[in-house]
């Protein structure tokens, strides 16, 4: 797949910027906006020296007044206060301050104006918001969040609308509001956080630095997103389990370690059947539809090559670092993991609504597929996740490359080096239902999987054991592109094929099965082949489960007879001559099917159907 190039724009800003010294910085006097918000010494923004504060303590709800800067070149700006709603819901009164960046004369807009807030009006700044028009064609390109505590600036958020649809951060009480369904999830983006160092005057990488989105077939829809977590390299996750988020807070201080980051944790998700796109009537398309995702963890010294961004029209300090959106995807692909999560998504969990829109309760996330806190402790999961109907994969061992194959026995792609995995599977058509669960396990660890384990709700010990000595199994390139024409074209509607086929004998040989109301519901209910075969694949597993329950009964009393018993009907015609047939039968049936041999266990089901027939 194609990695997005940057655009102009941002190669000539970022050439621009390298080019100034700091010694020319400071002898050229500062553009009046950025001298009207300059920050003090210790990184401080103090309204109350301003000549307008007395006038603007004195505003109402609703009230502002306008004025010029008395800085050279000065220009319009508006003092206001405002009500606003925080993104938890709190009710809180501000006093804004805005600065007509551009001089264009509209105070106020949101192409490269900026937005100084002042929470509770008490002159100490909490809040700014920037919006820098790189190009003068009335559009942002750049708009960042800056989080001050108690005045004093401690950490941001910046983004960058690579695809220039207009989108940015979406906001509530002037910072972002936690819903980047509301932002801008799709297409081509960039977004990170950086930390303040206020002795050095300088940003430095900390937690989502940065998340990307790629628009990989150019359709403005998402088809991959990174997000790299940067944390101090010596962080401890037994102290800190989630350090790209637990440490980007305004109110923790500059630490000294904050200036040693790492590459700690990558987060890779792609959309394997293609379907992200635009919502069509009669189309199985979906806004976010991502289907796998890598959780990496390790400690790699952060990039510094090619990670500074200067903007000339940023305030100070104006240069951040972050990997840029075409280095993400190549840093995911080879990252130095010390072990890999590996996570599908099967279907929804009827018990959350984890995403957005109409379509909420299917739960997909902007943020990709995640991993979770459990059984598998990865530092830097983040949240929310979901439990049911994802399948996991879990590789201990040190990895530079994210290497998949398909395994015939289950016909399904895995991890290479996994060596156990699991799926809990309910939640599926009745928030409250529970199937059981499927385990998975390497019991060589020659990097394939080898055993499955089938636990039905309620049961600690599993009520079907396979075994597969050499699994068939197929290393799949490292081409994104061909993987989904793989799994789309030739595993997807094989293994749908293979299902019915094989259900129908089943029910040749017991026509008593009957799928649950629920997985009927379910299966009916299904958004897409990924969706639809997973239930498939539940219905046939349990309908086999049950078949394999009938058989051994039948053969299991008869063998299990007192030999006294046994003996009144010796000869070949004997019940147990018959019941060791069946237990046989039964026994290359579970092989077979143990090993995904679908065809081979159809003709099994005919001698079983022949057998069953023939019973004294």
């Amino acid at each position: 797949m194609a990695h997005t190039t940057q655009p102009k724009w941002f190669l000539l800003l970022a050439l621009l910027a390298a080019c100034l010294s700091a010694q020319a910085a400071e002898e050229k006097p500062l553009p009046w906006w950025e001298a009207e918000t300059a920050l003090s010494e210790d990184g401080r923004l103090d309204l109350t020296g301003k000549p307008w504060w007395k006038r603007a303590q004195g505003l109402r709800v609703g009230e502002h007044f306008t004025l010029s800067s008395d800085r050279p070149g000065g220009g319009r700006m508006i003092v206001r206060r405002e009500r606003l709603t925080s993104r938890k819901g709190k009710t809180i009164e501000a006093i804004v301050w805005v600065l007509d960046d551009d001089g264009d004369k509209t105070v106020g807009d949101t192409d490269s104006d900026c937005y100084v807030v002042d929470y509770g009006s008490d002159g100490r700044v909490d809040r700014m918001v920037d919006y820098i028009d790189n190009d003068a064609d009335g559009k942002a390109n750049e708009m960042e969040i800056r989080y001050f505590h108690r005045g004093q600036l401690r950490i941001a958020w910046f983004g960058v609308d690579l695809d220039k649809d207009g989108r940015l951060w979406d906001l509530a009480a002037y910072e972002y509001s936690g819903n980047f369904f509301r932002s801008d999830p799709d297409g081509d983006n960039l977004v990170f956080a950086n930390r303040y160092d206020p002795e050095r005057r300088e940003w430095l990488p900390i937690s989502e630095c940065p998340f990307t989105f790629h628009d990989i077939d150019a359709d403005g829809h998402s088809e991959a997103v990174v997000r790299v977590s940067a944390a101090p390299l010596d962080f401890d996750p037994r102290k800190e389990p989630d350090p790209g988020n637990s440490l980007f807070k305004e109110k923790i201080r500059f630490q000294e370690r904050f200036r040693r980051p790492g590459a700690v944790n990558v987060r890779y998700s792609l959309d394997v059947d293609g379907l992200a796109g635009p919502e069509r009537p009669g189309s199985p398309a979906r806004r976010l539809h991502y289907d796998l995702g890598f959780n990496l963890i390790g400690r790699v010294p952060y990039p510094k090559e090619g990670t500074a961004w200067a903007n000339p029209l940023r305030r100070a300090p104006k240069t951040t670092r972050t990997l840029r959106h075409d280095a993400t995807r190549p840093f995911a692909e080879t990252y130095p993991a010390e072990q890999t999560g590996m996570s599908w998504r099967e279907y929804g969990d009827d018990g959350v609504t984890l995403g957005d829109g109409p379509h909420a309760d299917e739960d997909r996330r902007w943020e990709g597929v995640f991993w979770m806190w459990q059984r598998r402790f990865m530092h830097n999961t983040g949240g929310p996740t979901q439990l049911w109907n994802i399948r996991r994969e879990f590789r201990p061992t040190p990895s530079t490359r994210r290497e998949l194959y398909y395994c015939q026995a289950d016909r399904r792609i895995h991890l290479v080096g996994a060596t156990d995995g699991w799926i809990r599977v309910g939640h599926l058509g009745n928030p409250k239902s529970v199937w059981g669960e499927i385990r998975m396990f390497d019991t060589d660890r020659n990097g394939y999987f080898d055993r499955w384990e089938t636990y039905r709700e309620g049961q600690t010990r599993p009520v079907w054991i396979g075994t597969v000595a050499k699994p068939e199994v197929r290393k799949l390139p490292s081409d994104w592109d061909e993987l989904q024409r793989f799994y789309t074209k030739e595993l997807l509607p094989e293994a749908l094929a293979a299902n019915e086929k094989l259900m129908s004998a089943m029910r040749r040989v017991d026509n008593d099965y009957k799928v649950s109301a629920d997985l009927a519901k379910t299966l009916k209910a299904a958004t897409c082949d990924t969706e639809k075969r997973y239930v498939q694949d539940i219905i046939r597993h349990t309908q086999y489960l049950a078949l394999r329950d009938k058989l051994l009964e039948r053969s299991g009393p008869v063998l299990a007879a007192p030999v006294a018993e046994l003996r009144k009907r010796p000869g070949p015609d004997g019940p147990t001559v018959a019941a060791w047939s069946m237990a046989e039968a039964a026994a290359l049936l579970d092989t077979a099917y143990a090993a995904g041999h679908y065809d081979e266990a159809i003709k099994i089901l005919r001698r079983i159907e022949g057998l069953m027939k023939t019973e004294p």
